[in-house]
């Protein structure tokens, strides 16, 4: 069985874990910022910004990324990959717009306008 170790609170002195991010008693912020939240509808939002606004999946791919846990780590693998993804889908469908942006121009300069009946 694992013991969590203790110690205190360099606020209040109060006697808590060491692996707390805040002191129960006072408040106080011990530790950067605590863990990620990896909940499933917080892992749905991060997706969708991977998906729909590729650049942005980026920041929170960089932020999951980092953390020490597994969990977060793929999370944060994943977002890389949907964003990776979003931006080939996104630069292919453009390029195929203005390819036939390009066409339809080139068709209506190839047109003779003499040969046209009004």
């Amino acid at each position: 069985m694992n013991a969590t170790q203790e110690t205190t609170c360099p606020s209040c002195g109060a006697t808590i874990s060491s692996t707390a991010y805040f002191c129960p008693d006072c408040g106080k912020k011990l530790k950067g910022g605590g863990p990620l939240a990896t909940s499933l509808s917080t892992q749905i939002k991060i997706y969708a910004v991977s998906l729909l606004i590729p650049p942005f999946g980026l920041w929170y791919a960089w932020k999951y990324i980092r953390q020490p846990d597994a969990k977060s780590k793929k999370i944060g693998t994943v977002a890389v990959v949907l964003t990776i993804i979003s931006i080939i889908v996104t630069v292919q469908m453009t390029r195929g717009f203005v390819d036939s942006i390009n066409q339809s121009i080139n068709e209506l300069n190839n047109l003779d306008l003499n040969n046209l009946n009004f």
